[in-house]
């Protein structure tokens, strides 16, 4: 089983929310053949105000996932910045204010 976290600052309306799991489901299944069922989503939402860069109010959302190990870093790379367009299209959120992480799983 795979987790990615979303922590988005301030709510996301339930669209929004689907639009985000179905397509990290999608960019999952098409880089690593992942089933569906074998991804959850989870989702903490940062009340806006709360969520601070540098001493000062902040606009980020990050995406906290995992890769296969071993994934080779231009893909790794490739993945992140899809999932960070997907969450932006799919939220509103700026796009250079998504934090995309995909560490290797751990064993």
């Amino acid at each position: 089983m795979f987790v990615t976290k979303c922590l988005v600052n301030g709510s996301l309306a339930p669209a929004g929310r689907q639009a985000v799991e179905d397509g990290l489901r999608r960019l999952y299944a098409e880089r690593f053949g992942l089933a569906p069922q074998a991804l959850r989503v989870e989702f903490t939402e940062i009340a806006t105000g709360l969520w601070y860069t540098a001493g000062k109010p902040s606009r980020a959302s990050m995406v906290l996932g995992s890769v296969p190990a071993g994934t080779p870093q231009a893909v790794r790379v490739a993945l992140m910045d899809e999932i960070a367009r997907m969450f932006s299209a799919a939220t509103g959120a700026p796009y250079d204010d998504v934090m995309v992480v995909a560490a290797d799983r751990a064993a």
